[in-house]
C-alpha cells in the first residue's frame, strides 16, 4: 500500500476521483464503494476499508478516451487482444493509479481488473467488488427487488455474482456482441455454487 494508510488513500481519492468522471458516474462509484464495504463485513473480508477503496477507484478511467487506455497498455506491456473495449477501463485503471499516484497493491489491482469480466480464479475481494459493481449500477437502482438482492448477496455472495454475470450475458446476447470466456465461467461457477447451497 506504499507509505499512505488505506484511510489516507480513501480521503485522497474521495477528492481526486470526481475530477476524472461525470457526476452520475461519481454517484455510481460512491454506491459501489459503500456496498463493497458492507459486503466485505458480511463475508468477513479482513479489510472492509480496502474494499471501500477499491470501489472508490474501480471506474477511475471509465470515461477516458481509447488512446488513454491504449497508451497505458503499451507503457506497461499489457496485451489486450480479446478484451472488449467495454472492459478496457478495468485493466487501465490500476495502471493509471500506479502511474499517476503511486498506488501499487496486487490485491487492489486484481479486484479492479476483474470487476467487469469476472475471473476464473477470483479472490474474495474480486468477488465482493464484482457483486458490488452490479448492485450499485443504474440498472439495479431502478429495480424494486434491489433491497432483497443486496440482502441475498450479504447472505450468499454467489447470488450477486450470478445476477451480474446473468445480466451481462443477457445484455450482450441481445446486442449480438461477443461474450468473454471469463464472464461465462463466472456465470457457471456462481450458478453451481448457488445450487450447492440450496
Amino acid at each position: 500500500m506504499n507509505e499512505k494508510t488505506i484511510e489516507e488513500w480513501i480521503s485522497f481519492f474521495e477528492v481526486e476521483v470526481p475530477n476524472h468522471v461525470t457526476e452520475s458516474r461519481w454517484k455510481h462509484i460512491q454506491r459501489v464503494a459503500k456496498l463493497a464495504e458492507s459486503l466485505a463485513i458480511a463475508h468477513k473480508y479482513p479489510e472492509p476499508k480496502k474494499a471501500y477503496l477499491v470501489g472508490l477507484c474501480h471506474d477511475t478511467t471509465k470515461q477516458k478516451k481509447a488512446e488513454v487506455h491504449e497508451s497505458l497498455f503499451s507503457e506497461f506491456g499489457l496485451e489486450m487482444e480479446g478484451i472488449p473495449f467495454q472492459a478496457y477501463h478495468a485493466y487501465s485503471a490500476p495502471l493509471f493509479l500506479q502511474k499517476e499516484y503511486g498506488l501499487v497493491d496486487p490485491e487492489i489491482r486484481s479486484a479492479i481488473q476483474n470487476h467487469t469480466l469476472g475471473s476464473p480464479k477470483p479472490s474474495l475481494l474480486d468477488q465482493i467488488v464484482y457483486a458490488a459493481d452490479f448492485l450499485g449500477s443504474d440498472y439495479c437502482q431502478k429495480q424494486i427487488e434491489l433491497e432483497n438482492w443486496i440482502q441475498n448477496t450479504k447472505e450468499n455472495l454467489s447470488f450477486g455474482i450470478f445476477m451480474k454475470a446473468f445480466q451481462t450475458i443477457s445484455f450482450l446476447m441481445e446486442k449480438k456482441e461477443v461474450i468473454h470466456p471469463h464472464t461465462f465461467f463466472t456465470y457457471n461457477h456462481a450458478l453451481q455454487s448457488l445450487k450447492e447451497t440450496k
